[in-house]
């Protein structure tokens, strides 16, 4: 799973290295392109490492989405069923993703083990081979060296050594690239990314001989168009705050219907304070009838622990949306956060697309820029609505 390495400061509450923008995994290189900008990984990672399970996991967006249902031909019962386990599985596995990969291991295996054996229960043969073909198309090139594709290829060691070479090359460049503070432009960057995984997996099918690659394009299965498949990393969990300020208390179902603006903060966090007029701008900026915006405060220190001050830095900032009070770290726990400031985008079926850990417009990126685009995107589904997850 590729990951971006490049970020805004922020204030930390975690003993791990933290690399801080992350993207949704691959849903193959395609939706990983539509992310790389954007969302937040903790572990660090530069190298390849085919042990990694990815989190969010592919096969959990996978199945959220209408295309993917009828690509299966679920039925009515069956879409159902899947939604229910898939709900049991996707956000306990997204609070594992800032997670060391060992720990995130331990932690995401049980989970997807399970996910895999009550969907066994649901699926016929064949929908789950056609299901293991879309996820290891999602996983892009890197799946090569799976266990399972690994052994049906029969790649020897020798092999196994030069793609693996092939990837740390390639995730060394990709973090290079994420970390270049001289592009400015988050669109460029990522039209770097991509043709950097296109050479790469060009490369490394270039080690294959040609019964591999004919074994390897026959496991991949019918070439899938992942256009319409949404981005879902989970349902976003519910607010359980009783405090609040600028409004009586929130919870998000009350909120379906709109997009969702999410954003952690401590009002003596500098990062936070130069990052407030983004989100005032935003407030003032989307209608109110398809998009809303939450702040919540988790204090960092003692004194920001202080109801009235957080109230009287909210009129200094001269916020006036909903802010919730989180000093038992309630919504921090249940939202698995570790930065101020954290930001996270929600859709109109209270799903988590997009997030961004740090600091908006830090050192002259267009964080800011990619974020408002994000947020009218998932507006326009409001209207457009192209496939969405069901509910």
């Amino acid at each position: 799973m590729l990951q971006s390495n490049a970020i805004a400061p922020g204030c930390y509450k975690m003993p791990l290295s933290l690399s801080r923008i992350r993207h949704l995994p691959s849903i193959c290189v395609i939706l990983c392109l539509l992310l790389v900008q954007i969302t937040a990984s903790a572990a660090q990672i530069t190298s390849y490492n085919d042990t990694i399970i990815p989190i969010p996991h592919p096969i959990t967006s996978l199945l959220w989405s209408e295309t993917v249902h009828r690509e299966l031909g679920f039925s009515a019962a069956q879409i159902n069923e899947v939604e229910n386990v898939v709900s049991e599985s996707d956000l306990p596995l997204w609070r594992l993703r800032d997670l060391p990969p060992q720990k995130r291991n331990e932690a995401a295996a049980p989970l997807i083990n399970q996910l895999n054996s009550k969907l066994a229960q649901i699926l016929s043969d064949r929908q789950l081979e056609r299901l293991d073909q879309l996820v290891w198309q999602a996983r892009g090139i890197d799946v090569i060296l799976g266990p399972q594709v690994t052994l049906r290829l029969n790649l020897s060691s020798e092999q196994t050594g030069r793609i693996r070479t092939l990837l740390n090359i390639s995730y060394g460049k990709i973090t290079s690239l994420k970390n270049n503070v001289d592009i400015s432009s988050e669109s460029q960057r990522a039209a770097y990314i991509q043709n950097l995984q296109a050479e790469t997996q060009r490369n490394i099918l270039a080690v294959l001989n040609s019964y591999q690659k004919n074994t390897f394009t026959m496991l991949m299965g019918r070439p899938f168009n992942f256009s319409r498949v949404q981005t879902v990393a989970c349902k976003a969990p519910e607010f359980e705050i009783d405090t609040w300020i600028n409004s009586p208390p929130v919870r998000l179902s009350e909120l379906k219907g709109k997009v969702t603006v999410i954003h952690f903060y401590a009002f003596g966090c500098s990062n936070c304070i130069r990052t407030l007029p983004y989100y005032n701008d935003w407030h003032k900026k989307f209608p109110t009838s398809s998009f809303s915006i939450i702040g919540i405060h988790r204090p960092e220190t003692e004194q920001e622990r202080n109801i009235e001050k957080v109230e009287d830095k909210a009129t200094r900032a001269r916020i006036e949306y909903p802010i919730a009070i989180d000093n038992d770290s309630l919504a921090w726990n249940s939202w698995a956060n570790n930065i101020w400031p954290s930001i996270y985008l929600i859709d109109k079926n209270g799903f988590v697309r997009y997030w961004w850990y740090g600091e908006l417009n830090w050192q002259g990126a267009e964080s800011e820029k990619l974020l408002a685009e994000r947020i009218r995107e998932l507006i326009l589904e409001l209207v457009a609505a192209p496939d969405t997850p069901m509910n």
